[in-house]
């Protein structure tokens, strides 16, 4: 099985930052509908109770979470937003990949799995991505706008 070699990784990377960005920041902005329509979402997506006691959490979770699909999104068109939005959204991915298999046992959890999938998605590109192009993330931004670096 030959190897991988970084040229053909860097490559993937600076083909598919975009896209990773729109697609997986579409899918984290959805959850937004928690802060619009929590009676209605907390049953028919997260597959939980709606309690009305709960109705302000559960909206600024929502807030909070659709805005960072916002941002992700953003950082899709806009280069110089990519490197804290990586770092941000792996963390606070990671944290929610961690929460779900953590409570995996319980029933609660049913309605995260999509969630899951989106979110480990997330951070398994994240940890490829700097891997793979390293801290500097104008690296990958220059070579998508056609900018050339020279040595001098």
């Amino acid at each position: 099985m030959a190897a991988i070699d970084q040229g053909s990784l860097h490559r993937f990377f600076s083909l598919t930052v975009r896209p990773f960005f729109l697609f997986t920041g579409a899918g984290t902005a959805l959850v937004g509908l928690y802060a619009f329509a929590p009676a209605w979402t907390m049953p028919n997506i997260g597959k939980l109770s709606y309690l009305q006691d709960y109705t302000i959490i559960i909206q600024h979770w929502g807030i909070m979470v659709g805005l960072m699909g916002i941002a992700m999104m953003a950082a899709a068109v806009v280069p110089a937003w990519r490197f804290s939005i990586f770092v941000y959204s792996a963390i606070e991915k990671a944290f929610m990949v961690w929460l779900v298999l953590s409570n995996a046992q319980e029933p609660f959890v049913s309605g995260f799995w999509v969630p899951f999938v989106l979110d480990s998605t997330v951070v398994i590109y994240t940890i490829g991505y700097f891997a793979v192009c390293g801290w500097r993330v104008n690296t990958v931004q220059n070579e998508t706008l056609g900018v050339t670096r020279s040595n001098g």
